[in-house]
């Protein structure tokens, strides 16, 4: 068993990225081997069902695999722990000797489970362990010792959501949500501080909502101001970053660690979903398009140079002209710069996909291609103004191609710079760089040469 070969390919989120590191780790510490696609004997699928198009890439690249010589295709994660009964027909019907169907718990025992299925030839496939998520109360601590290929390090805080909203699978696959303990999620930056990394991006199905589940119950901010003070007693520059919060968790509270946090980056992820107070009823999203133009404008007084993201569901049920004028109005009038756009995609199971009403095909794609166009629009002027601007970069990886470093700006800029020094010992570090030049969906970026790193 020691040195088999395994490959893992991870779909979705930033929480399933982790996750997948997790697995990676826990496999290498016991003596397994990472190995390429086509030269692995266990092949590993963190899988996503966030849309019919992650659903479909997931049983796509399974039926890839069937045809590489593997000893065992392992599918784990959401997929496995919606559609473990879709997955062993699926083992069927592309002749797959061997799968091992994993649900969100069980993934993380996967060194034990093969271990198990090396010593007991007997054991018949496909091997279905997938447990009841709903039950699941706690959030075990993932601890990582490196963030495997990454440059930034994520850190999961919190796993599930309560929201349950008409269109969504999350909770039905993530279960309800919980947290890890703060002494925990700073037992985790201290070890990625201690590795060299100067970013840390706090993740979670439902990020807001860490601490309402502890006792006594915490708020994310309380978590946050432990983790600035800890920070601030290194003494050195780091990049906090936070991956996604509804519009509702931008309070008072977080508005005020905002204007005094040393480290909080200008990003923000701001989920929209639509700009229909009527649509957003339907979805059950607990806001309004108002509020959530005057969140974005007080985060805006703070942050004018930063980047907002929002996610933006076009063609759910029922969206009228009128309904999506509306959600092209907040995307065009607010300091939105980058969406996320999503065709509408009925998932199993939640209310939506019964919803009658439906938007057609043609409608969608029209829909869709006027709020890309806008975001290409809104994107390019907010680039075209941080010409000249200087930033804080995080240093990811040296393209040999373009012949300089790739890296990634405070505000979520993909950037380009030039640097005496090639040497992997840069990944990870944060320099600065003056703005000079916008490339496509990039710029290019000047080292500002008193800045702290002195070796590049």
């Amino acid at each position: 068993m020691k040195g088999t070969t395994f490959f893992v390919k991870t779909l979705g989120c930033k929480v399933n990225q982790i996750e997948s590191a997790y697995i990676i780790e826990s496999l290498l510490r016991e003596g397994f081997s990472f190995s390429s696609e086509k030269e692995a004997k266990i092949l590993i699928l963190n899988s996503c069902i966030v849309t019919a198009k992650a659903e479909a890439e997931t049983r796509k690249i399974i039926k890839k695999w069937s045809k590489l010589n593997s000893d065992i295709i392992v599918l784990a994660g959401c997929y496995s722990q919606k559609f473990f009964k879709e997955a062993e027909e699926l083992a069927k019907k592309n002749n797959i000797a061997r799968l091992l169907i994993l649900g969100q718990k069980e993934k993380f025992r996967l060194p034990e489970i093969l271990k198990d299925i090396f010593q007991n030839s007997d054991v018949s496939f496909p091997l279905v362990l997938v447990g009841d998520i709903s039950q699941e109360k706690i959030c075990e601590p993932i601890i990582l010792h490196n963030f495997f290929k990454h440059s930034r390090a994520f850190v999961k805080v919190q796993d599930g959501c309560d929201n349950f909203c008409t269109y969504c699978i999350v909770p039905y696959v993530r279960g309800t949500s919980r947290s890890v303990p703060s002494k925990k999620v700073l037992e985790q930056i201290k070890i990625f501080v201690e590795k060299g990394y100067q970013e840390i991006v706090l993740t979670g199905i439902h990020l807001g909502k860490w601490g309402q589940d502890l006792k006594p119950k915490q708020k994310l901010t309380d978590l946050l101001w432990k983790i600035e003070e800890y920070l601030k007693s290194q003494k050195k520059e780091f990049n906090l970053r936070l991956s996604s919060l509804e519009v509702q968790e931008i309070n008072n509270d977080f508005l005020d660690f905002a204007k005094k946090s040393q480290f909080l980056v200008p990003h923000f992820h701001i989920p929209l979903q639509s700009g229909s107070n009527r649509i957003l009823r339907l979805m059950k999203r607990h806001y309004t398009k108002e509020q959530y133009m005057e969140t974005l404008l007080k985060l805006y007084e703070i942050f004018p140079h930063a980047t907002f993201g929002a996610d933006v569901i076009v063609g759910f049920p029922g969206e009228k002209e009128e309904d999506f004028k509306h959600t092209y109005e907040v995307c065009e009038k607010s300091p939105l710069n980058w969406f996320h756009i999503f065709p509408f995609s009925p998932r199993p199971g939640t209310p939506a996909e019964k919803f009658t009403d439906k938007v057609s095909s043609q409608i969608i794609k029209k829909r869709a291609k006027l709020l890309k166009e806008l975001f290409f629009k809104k994107r390019k002027n907010f680039l075209e103004k941080e010409i000249g601007e200087i930033r804080k970069v995080v240093l990811e990886y040296f393209d040999e191609t373009k012949n300089m470093w790739r890296a990634l700006s405070e505000n979520y800029i993909s950037t380009f710079v030039k640097l005496n020094n090639k040497e992997n010992e840069l990944k990870r570090k944060i320099i600065k760089v003056k703005f000079i030049e916008l490339k496509e969906d990039y710029l290019i970026g000047d080292f500002i040469k008193d800045f702290q790193n002195k070796k590049v």
